[in-house]
């Protein structure tokens, strides 16, 4: 009679491997050791290698070990309070207060730019004394971190970054305006607002690559309510001072056309951007006019020429009206006016006027 098959137990108790009989396996004591009351052990391979340890979940990804519950608390204030000074009317609140901090997690440069302005919002509006150096301090740190990625990403222009480097140049110039200041307040140092302004250009210069390359991108994307529209109206003082300003221009026309065509286009973005604030009080039209600057006017700024530093005097008079809606302002066009006040007090009896206006309106003469 042929041998009954059975399948082999690689799994069975040492007792019956010994024995060679089939074990049930049954555990802790097969069946087999339990009737002839013998000792049941189990030593296979698969009884002796440990199991593996379950894998803990994967922590999601905008959750990092650099950041803490200060990032947490810098990040509450932008997203309650901060960004309201980045921001005019309903039309963008969303924007700022949703979508960028979300937008922030994709991009490093962003989100220190946050920690680095609602620091400094902490230090404008902290009731403790005691505080104000450390939040100086993680302004300055975060604003550091933020600089170098942010070039970089500047450089390499993409439809998915364009957002992000667009929302971090107005951040960048809002935290260039307020830190130095606020630093030199609390730490006892003096400064200049005429350099303040003048590293605030350096920073971001090539932002003007933004409007130039991202433009078709930003058609469906956040900023694309941001695209200058042509705004005729000017309240009749400031049109006198524009018009002002291009008369002095068209003096210089004769002698140095290149420069004459550059101040133009510097009056010119100063028109619209007095007309847009004028309509909207927004922030936008303010560090716009920094943000796409052309270097060769920048360069006549750093140079001291006193046309460009007078284009520099009425654009300070829209930086002190800003002042009165956004704390990273306050203060900071009068200063600007007073500064250049004295960098300009010896031009002739034709400047006279156009001196004027800006000390005027902001409240030193």
């Amino acid at each position: 009679m042929p041998r009954r098959f059975h399948k082999k137990s690689r799994n069975g108790c040492n007792q019956c491997k010994e024995r060679r009989v089939k074990c049930d396996e049954t555990r802790p004591l097969c069946n087999a050791c339990t009737s002839r009351q013998l000792p049941c052990i189990y030593s296979s391979v698969a009884e002796a290698s440990p199991k593996p340890e379950p894998k803990p979940p994967a922590m999601p990804e905008f959750i990092s070990p650099k950041y803490d519950a200060h990032h947490l608390l810098l990040m509450h204030k932008f997203s309650t309070e901060t960004y309201k000074s980045l921001c005019g009317d309903q039309s963008d609140m969303e924007d700022w207060q949703l979508l960028i901090p979300k937008l922030a997690f994709e991009h490093d440069f962003l989100l220190h730019g946050i920690f680095s302005l609602a620091a400094l919002h902490m230090v404008a509006t902290t009731p403790d004394s005691g505080q104000v150096i450390s939040y100086l301090d993680t302004a300055l740190r975060c604003n550091e971190l933020a600089f170098a990625p942010f070039r970089e990403a500047l450089i390499n222009l993409t439809p998915h970054n364009c957002d992000a480097v667009y929302a971090q140049s107005a951040i960048l110039a809002a935290i260039g305006i307020a830190l130095p200041r606020l630093n030199a307040q609390y730490r006892g140092e003096s400064f200049s607002m005429i350099e303040i302004i003048m590293t605030v250009l350096e920073l971001l210069r090539g932002t003007n690559r933004i409007s130039q390359i991202s433009k078709p991108w930003r058609q469906s994307t956040i900023f694309s309510k941001y695209e200058w529209k042509e705004n005729p109206w000017l309240d009749p003082d400031v049109a006198n001072a524009i018009a002002q300003l291009r008369m002095l221009n068209s003096a210089i026309e004769n002698t140095d056309s290149a420069q004459h065509i550059i101040n133009l286009e510097a009056i010119d973005s100063l028109q619209d951007s007095f007309a847009r604030f004028t309509h909207v009080t927004n922030p936008a039209p303010i560090l716009d006019w920094l943000t796409y600057a052309k270097r060769e006017f920048v360069d006549g700024l750093r140079a001291r020429q006193p046309f460009q530093l007078l284009i520099l005097m009425n654009w300070a008079v829209l930086l002190n009206e800003s002042g009165a809606h956004f704390w990273w302002a306050t203060g900071c066009g009068e200063a600007l006016v007073a500064e250049l006040s004295n960098e300009l007090k010896d031009q002739n009896e034709k400047w006279k006027s156009a001196l004027q206006w800006p000390q005027q309106r902001v409240g030193i003469l």
